[in-house]
């Protein structure tokens, strides 16, 4: 063999190895070991107030008044929460698809 085709074989051969090795897979990425999941902060799904007491001697329409504005406390928080809920269950599903899309 010449002593120029050497050098050029040579780069052949590690250019076939390089490659080689560069497309072998990386690492594995380590799943996280504790499941993650969306959970309300402390407090954000706390009871709905209680109706406000009734004094004695009110009128007719103050009572009217008192219910009124209890109910639409208590239509407010019931809303609150069922979104609360919503947003939970949203965010879990999420949550679900990207562990099965790093999974399979």
């Amino acid at each position: 063999m010449s002593m120029c085709r050497m050098p050029s074989r040579l780069f052949l051969a590690l250019s076939v190895v390089l490659l080689a090795a560069g497309c072998a897979s990386g690492p594995a990425v380590p799943t996280p070991p504790v499941a993650l999941k969306c959970a309300l902060p402390a407090g954000a799904d706390s009871a709905c107030p209680a109706p406000q007491p009734l004094k004695a001697g009110l009128t007719y329409r103050e009572l009217l008044e008192a219910h009124l504005e209890d109910r639409q406390q208590r239509q407010r928080c019931a809303a609150q929460h069922e979104e609360l809920r919503r947003i939970v269950a949203v965010c879990n599903a999420r949550i679900d698809v990207l562990s099965r899309g790093r999974r399979d």
